[in-house]
């Protein structure tokens, strides 16, 4: 039983088990959902379109985390928990590239390819152990590993020479969701109604609407700089 586990309670007859922590990771599917909507552009570019996978595949997960692995888990059985790990794995998967790809012109053709090939040769590893494990750890490992040491570092060299706003953003939202995990980690809980999972799961929210406000400056960025040039161009 997790420490300061939520009580259960019943709805129509309905047995739902952990329910504050089913709501607080359904506010992170909301804040994921909006979002990707919010987001949506005509004319966007591909690191803002894995971004925003990145945010909607996350949403995915943490809904199936609810669903699956909090509410109705007695149901279900606790090996379900896998696809939501699975999905949070291959989540993770997509802000890596992103990373890569925003930074692809600074580190050069040989060092992205080099990039890439050691991120998706980790990707494997992670999926195999999860399997072989399986242990929340291993994604807990693979989420710091994707969102720290490749995410932040990257996002932070282009930030260092181009003050990208959504570089800033992502770096911002990387040291947020850090927060979460050591919440997770020391099982920060102030009562069974309101444990390390419920706290973590907000600040988790908030990491991710961070992180929409750079893809959605981003943009707008972008945008404007198109309408100025096609001014320009017409002139």
């Amino acid at each position: 039983m997790v420490p300061f586990q939520n009580p259960s309670i019943y709805v129509s007859g309905l047995r739902i088990d952990e329910p504050i922590t089913v709501l607080t990771d359904l506010l992170v599917v909301t804040v994921c959902v909006f979002a990707y909507i919010k987001t949506k552009s005509n004319n966007q570019a591909k690191v803002v379109t894995l971004y925003r996978w990145f945010l909607l595949i996350t949403g995915l997960s943490t809904f199936i985390s609810a669903i699956v692995g909090h509410a109705f888990l007695y149901q279900f059985g606790f090996n379900a928990k896998i696809y939501g790990w699975v999905t949070g794995i291959v989540s993770i998967v997509f802000a890596q590239l992103a990373a890569l790809y925003n930074t692809r012109e600074i580190l050069g053709e040989q060092k992205f390819k080099l990039l890439f090939w050691i991120n998706i040769i980790e990707i494997i590893l992670a999926l195999v152990l999860l399997f072989a494990v399986f242990s929340f750890v291993i994604v807990e490992v693979h989420s710091a590993l994707g969102l720290v040491l490749t995410v932040a570092i990257l996002e932070y060299i282009n930030y260092k020479q181009t003050k990208s706003v959504l570089s800033k953003h992502m770096m911002m939202g990387v040291g947020i969701a850090v927060l979460a995990v050591l919440c997770h980690i020391f099982k920060l809980a102030f009562s069974v109604w309101f444990n390390h999972m419920d706290l973590s799961h907000i600040i988790i929210a908030i990491a991710v609407f961070v992180m929409y406000k750079g893809i959605a400056s981003s943009i707008l960025i972008n945008t404007k700089e198109e309408e100025l040039l096609n001014v320009q161009t017409a002139i």
